[in-house]
């Protein structure tokens, strides 16, 4: 079978190092930071698009069931042979049929929407994740942010003038992803659209890395508690509305 677009990225770029790094660490502790807001000690967690299981494995420790769906077949075995107790399958996002419906007191969607394309793809998914979590449940939806994307491969790379020519970003500077992309971004008009059409209530959104990613060498060069300050400073302005959009990352916490 041939493998997807998807499965030769991370077998390319493994997921697993991307959350050790400095600029990952931000994203994780300050995502794991809102988790622990809402989580209850009796609760159920999926996590769905859980790559090499760095959030199962860290709440998994913190006492909580949680069961893993991850597509990608290399994500799984490093996953497993670092946590060989884990429940985990594979599977796709956009339909679970494994899995009964309202089984789940928060699900974590913090991935596959970065690689569903056009509206209707990123609605099956986080249609599925409304049908296995529990009414009044809360879902954790992770996306790309426009506006990194724009920044730091279009005018970084000096690619935006062939971008626009090409129609690749559109004249009020919205990346166009074409089906077979391997990611797409968006904004949080384009969040709040998702919303509506999945008949999702938000909660909360917040920006899980702010600029972490457009620091990642000054993050490296920081003290140990310069950088937790860094830390500590993200997790304080990260739902703050006039930065949220800014990041590479935000995390939308909707209610079912």
């Amino acid at each position: 079978m041939a493998l997807t677009n998807i499965e030769k990225h991370y077998n390319k770029h493994p997921e697993d190092l991307r959350l050790l790094r400095r600029h990952g660490i931000v994203e994780f502790e300050t995502t794991m930071h809102h988790l622990r807001r809402f989580l209850r000690p009796d609760h159920m967690i999926l996590d769905i698009g859980a790559g090499t299981g760095r959030y199962t494995s860290a709440l998994m420790k913190e006492g909580y069931r949680v069961k893993a769906i991850e597509l990608v077949r290399r994500n799984i075995e490093v996953f497993l042979k670092r946590e060989p107790t884990a429940d985990v399958v594979q599977g796709d996002a956009r339909s679970m049929p494994f899995l009964e419906s309202d089984m789940a007191d928060v699900t974590l969607l913090l991935g596959p929407l970065y690689h569903l394309i056009s509206d209707e793809e990123k609605v099956k998914a986080l249609r599925e994740a409304k049908r296995v979590t529990k009414p009044g449940g809360l879902i954790f939806v992770a996306y790309l942010m426009n506006e990194y994307s724009i920044l730091s491969y279009c005018f970084d790379e000096d690619r935006i003038g062939d971008f626009l020519r090409r129609g690749v970003v559109s004249k009020d500077f919205h990346i166009q992803a074409d089906s077979d992309e391997l990611y797409d971004y968006v904004r949080i008009d384009d969040i709040n659209r998702l919303n509506e059409m999945a008949g999702l209530e938000r909660v909360t959104i917040f920006s899980p890395d702010g600029a972490a990613d457009y620091m990642r060498t000054r993050l490296n060069r920081m003290s140990e508690e310069t950088f937790a300050h860094f830390i500590a400073y993200q997790k304080c302005i990260s739902e703050r509305p006039d930065l949220i959009g800014a990041g590479s990352h935000v995390v939308d916490v909707v209610r079912v």
